[in-house]
């Protein structure tokens, strides 16, 4: 057994880490100094926004429009006889059309008729005294440009259709369902935006009484009245409303004490806005270098991929400066240095708040694939897109300054944007369930998670599609409802590495492996226990790598959608009762094995991994090892993948290894051990989840598994209360197998091993002493699968 001395000297290392990140956190002015900022603990959601923008990119505004331009044609503008663009003809598309959109922009601004009453409310804005009153005064401005553009080409970038024309609104007494900001709030955060985008035909579903209202009619409505789906009265349940799904885009406003009105002013009445000075070539601050073969994306090849993606045609650091404060350097990559706490009781600091905004957006559709925020802070005008790989934020431009024409430019090329440019992937959902092609829908209420990058997957039962399939029988008739292939399926959505394989071709290859190489009759210990997917789809045109190869940033860990259909499991809690859980648990560990050995490594052993077939006729069922996200293909017979327990690759983190866990320097690699002991804590998970194993860093887990493990009684390893009388014997055998004297070094962290002095056990030795807590069945011990190795070099994996 670990000594406790070792286990405390680590606990100090982990308490004192924990020590400065809640010091790190909480704001102090100085003693005898009357400040304003909060005091109250950051909640985690919070600190995961903050640690979700650790790696933005920033680019010149400039820069930016002429990468939507480029994306916009290859989403939605692109005909349908049109030939794919080489990325050189693209990039001088983007160029033409960008240098066309602001020369309109500086038309705009530059005739006092067409553009007096932007400027008007933007005057408003800098003297308001809330910013209450400023928000609507924005919202009218910005609506001035709309209406004036609304039947406007500019160049290949065509308006919109009547219904998919957009108006700015106010939030202040718009009512929007926000429970996880609600939950996190804690009085620091809004569940609305000051303003924001929402399609002409939404608005007026969310205002009855204005239907008949005309597009003009509703914009000098809203210019003296609130368009409002609040709900005010008991009978107002039935009411539509604004919902998250309905916005476009979300904008923040924030204002201090800051005078720029006079320089607006200024600066408009001289009509000298200049199309060449806000977008030439000879200005380092917004050169932008054609994209190199090296770095663009295939873009002629993504057309062969695009599955059933379908084009809408008509429907707080220096990157918040001014461009006059900015050095002449743009930079590709930026860390967000922005405090996590309130300066003020009550308010969020603006980048964090943009970003819950964003973070809402992409929770409103499971089909969302990016979202879009503006901030306006005084006369500094910022956009923002998040996106699964993170956010992407345009260096602040001046609107009292020379730079109007550039914000104008944006609004109005947001206009023009259709559904898969507002980040609404028009995607028709199908699959070949066995040999027949069938469509179906996803669940409206299917969000996925709560996170600002990372593989946001959602799982849900598929639903058929409303009139694709048509009833046989008479309308007075009441039969039960027929069986569809879809009644025992299961869609999965989720971003993975475009530079790894898709679910559906790892299980391919280990299924073939395990025909290839194991012993005849026992592929099925292998093949029997992975999961059977159907249909694997993926979306390249909605790659997170176009963006940022088009704005000439960083496409290192690009993210692709992928659909996926397979065979519907049930959870290892609903299929299993605890005794059947100690003897079958070697399926999983079995497969587990002969994986590595085939050179298959899962990475995210958890609970909720470890799952059920459906019981077939006779009642049986088998454990299955689902969700291969993180898996990676080796050669058979490779002990580790090579690559470093990087954090985006280590599994679910309550029941990672503690060698993971403990990885500050991310040297470890993964090994099968590793995968073997997750489903030990899997095992844990499954009697008891009254362990605070989620929250937090990897360190502070590791430290709170340390000191549990400390405090177990080995030889009386009694559970607490809540876990259940018929768990307790499961309960014990984990907690014995883990905590065995011998076995700890083997699962504890490498320092250990060197204080120690001994070599690891090796897997089989292991094996071998988990079955003094879990005995196997005579049919686990049929034939020598803890001596299997693909021996002979079989070259690189398939």
């Amino acid at each position: 057994m670990v000594s406790s001395s070792e286990v405390d000297e680590d606990e100090r290392v982990t308490d004192s880490r924990e020590t400065e990140s809640v010091m790190s956190e909480t704001p102090r002015c100085g003693p005898g100094v009357k400040c304003l900022h909060s005091e109250e603990p950051i909640h985690s959601n919070i600190t995961r926004i903050h640690q979700g923008l650790r790696k933005i990119q920033g680019i010149a505004l400039k820069t930016m429009l002429k990468a939507l331009i480029m994306l916009k044609r290859e989403r939605e503008d692109m005909g349908r006889d049109e030939k794919p663009m080489a990325l050189e003809e693209l990039s001088e598309y983007g160029d033409e059309q960008l240098e066309t959109l602001v020369g309109e922009a500086v038309e705009f601004c530059n005739d006092a008729a067409r553009s007096g009453k932007l400027v008007d409310k933007l005057e408003e804005v800098a003297t308001s005294d809330s910013e209450a009153s400023a928000c609507h005064s924005l919202a009218t401005g910005l609506n001035s440009v709309l209406l004036d553009f609304k039947d406007r080409d500019i160049g290949r970038l065509k308006t919109c259709s009547a219904n998919d024309l957009t108006l700015y609104n106010t939030g202040s007494n718009t009512n929007l369902d926000s429970k996880l900001l609600m939950k996190v709030s804690d009085g620091k955060s809004k569940s609305k935006p000051d303003i924001y985008e929402s399609r002409y035909e939404d608005l007026l579903k969310s205002a009855p009484g204005l239907g008949t209202l005309s597009f003009e009619e509703l914009a000098a409505y809203m210019e003296t009245n609130q368009v409002s789906g609040s709900q005010s009265s008991k009978s107002a349940a039935t009411v539509p409303r604004i919902e998250w799904s309905d916005i476009v885009s979300c904008l923040e406003v924030k204002k201090s004490q800051g005078e720029w009105r006079q320089p607006l002013r200024r600066n408009w009445e001289q009509h000298g806005y200049s199309t060449r000075s806000l977008i030439q070539d000879d200005d380092p601050r917004f050169k932008s270098p054609s994209p190199t073969a090296s770095s663009a994306p295939n873009v002629a090849g993504s057309r062969t991929v695009r599955g059933g993606l379908k084009r809408e045609r008509d429907p707080n650091d220096s990157l918040d400066e001014p461009s006059s404060k900015r050095s002449k350097t743009s930079s590709s990559g930026d860390e967000c240095d922005t405090p996590l706490w309130s300066v003020h009781p009550g308010l969020l600091p603006a980048e964090i708040q943009c970003s819950f905004y964003g973070l809402e957006l992409l929770r409103s559709r499971w089909n969302r694939t990016h979202s879009i925020v503006t901030l306006f802070s005084d006369d500094e005008f910022s956009l923002r897109w998040y996106d699964s790989l993170g956010c992407i934020r345009s260096h602040a431009i001046s609107l009292s300054g020379e730079e109007l024409p550039l914000a104008v430019a944006t609004i109005i090329l947001l206009q023009r944007f259709h559904a898969p440019m507002r980040g609404m992937a028009n995607i028709e959902l199908k699959a070949n369930i066995d040999g027949e092609e069938t469509f179906f829908d996803v669940p409206s209420s299917a969000r996925p998670r709560w996170e600002v990058r990372g593989r946001r997957p959602i799982a849900v039962r598929p639903l058929p599609v409303a009139g694709k399939e048509l009833s046989e029988q008479g309308p007075n008739s009441t039969p039960p409802p027929a069986k569809t292939p879809l009644d025992d399926c299961f869609f999965k959505w989720y971003w993975r590495e475009s530079d790894r394989k898709a679910e559906k071709d790892i299980v391919d290859v280990a299924k073939a492996r395990a025909q290839k190489y194991l012993p005849e009759g026992h592929a099925s210990d292998v093949i029997d226990h992975l999961p059977d997917i159907y249909h694997s789809e993926d979306y390249e045109l909605l790659s997170t790598f176009h963006i940022r190869s088009f704005c000439q940033l960083d496409t290192t860990g690009a993210l692709i959608p992928c659909a996926m259909m397979s065979k519907r499991l049930v959870s290892m809690e609903e299929a299993f009762e605890p005794d059947e859980v100690r003897v079958q648990v070697w399926d999983i560990l079995r497969c587990l094995f002969l994986l590595w050995a085939l050179g298959i490594s899962h990475g995210d052993v958890s609970l909720d991994n470890i799952m059920s077939t459906l019981p077939s006729e006779d009642g049986t069922k088998r454990m299955v090892l689902n969700d291969f996200d993180l898996a990676l293909v080796m050669t058979p017979g490779d002990e580790s993948p090579g690559k470093n327990g990087l954090v985006e690759r280590t599994g679910t983190r309550p029941f990672m290894a503690l060698d993971l866990l403990d990885d500050t320097d991310k040297l470890v690699k993964r090994i099968r051990r590793y995968d073997i002991e997750s489903v030990f804590w899997s095992l844990l998970w499954y009697c008891s989840r009254k362990w605070d194993w989620t929250e937090g860093t990897n360190q502070k887990i590791w430290g709170r598994k340390w000191r549990w493990l400390r405090d177990l009684n080995v030889k009386d390893p009694v559970p607490d209360a809540d876990v259940e009388e018929e768990c307790i014997p499961l309960w014990t055998a984990v907690a014995v197998t883990i905590c065995t004297e011998e076995n700890a070094l083997m699962m504890s962290h490498t320092r250990a091993y060197r204080r120690a002095n001994k070599p690891p056990r090796t897997d089989k030795d292991f094996l071998e002493l988990c079955e003094t807590m879990f005995p196997r069945a005579e049919w686990y011990k049929s034939w020598l699968w803890m001596d299997f190795a693909v021996k002979e070099d079989r070259g690189p994996p398939s």
